[in-house]
């Protein structure tokens, strides 16, 4: 099983209410990354995240993604269901892809 952690803290632009709050999305990231992430790849403007695709992978990402772009909102946010794996993309400056700090 591959280590694969993309989203490992809170980044300071999180606009989640409460600190808490920011500590159970970041739970909630790393549990789906241990069970579902394959592969990531990071340009200047994109980071795509590469998951296995079952039922399961697609309704987690699905709300972690909702949650993203209400207190990420300054990034893309997209999933691509249209391979044989789950994608998921965002898209921005490369400082607003360094605020998720996605390694």
């Amino acid at each position: 099983m591959m280590s694969i952690r993309p989203f490992n803290d809170a980044p300071i632009a999180c606009t989640l209410p409460t600190i808490t709050e920011a500590k159970a999305q970041v739970e909630k990231w790393r549990a789906f990354d241990a069970d579902y992430a394959l592969s990531s790849e990071l340009t200047d403007a994109q980071v795509t995240i590469h998951y296995a695709k079952d039922e399961d992978s697609i309704r987690r990402l699905r709300d972690l993604v909702a949650v993203e772009r209400q207190c990420c909102a300054f990034v893309d946010w997209s999933i691509d269901e249209d391979h044989d794996d789950l994608r998921l993309i965002a898209r921005g400056t490369p400082d607003q892809l360094a605020a998720l700090n996605v390694r």
